[in-house]
C-alpha cells in the first residue's frame, strides 16, 4: 500500500474514486469476535467502516512483517456508544480490516 508518504491516509474507502468498498469479507475473524465484543453486526461494522473520514484518521504504519506494506490506523466511534481502533491493510487493491476496542 505504498503511497509515497509514509504519514498520508488512503482516501476513505468508501470513496468510489478509490474503486475500493469494505466488503463483509474484508474483515479478519479477529475483527468480527472485536466487532462482536462491542456489541456490533457485521452490518454496523461495514456501517462505521464506510462513515470513516480523515477526521477519525489517526496514523499510517508499517506491518510489522513487512515494512514495505503500509496499513492506516482509525479511531471511531461505534453506534454502541465505542471508540474502535480500525486498521485497515490494503492487499491486493482489495481492503483487509481489523477491527477492535480501542
Amino acid at each position: 500500500m505504498y503511497r509515497g508518504q509514509a504519514h498520508s491516509p488512503l482516501p476513505p474507502i468508501s470513496d468510489p474514486e478509490n474503486g475500493r468498498e469494505a466488503r463483509g469479507n474484508a474483515f479478519t475473524k479477529t475483527a468480527l469476535d472485536g466487532g462482536r465484543a462491542l456489541g456490533l453486526t457485521s452490518s454496523e461494522m461495514l456501517a462505521v467502516i464506510a462513515a470513516l473520514t480523515r477526521r477519525e484518521f489517526y496514523k499510517s504504519m508499517t506491518t510489522y512483517f513487512d515494512h514495505k506494506v503500509w496499513q492506516d490506523v482509525y479511531h471511531a466511534m461505534t453506534p454502541a456508544g465505542k471508540v474502535a481502533y480500525i486498521k485497515i491493510t490494503l492487499r491486493d487493491n482489495a481492503p483487509v480490516i481489523q477491527f477492535k476496542e480501542k
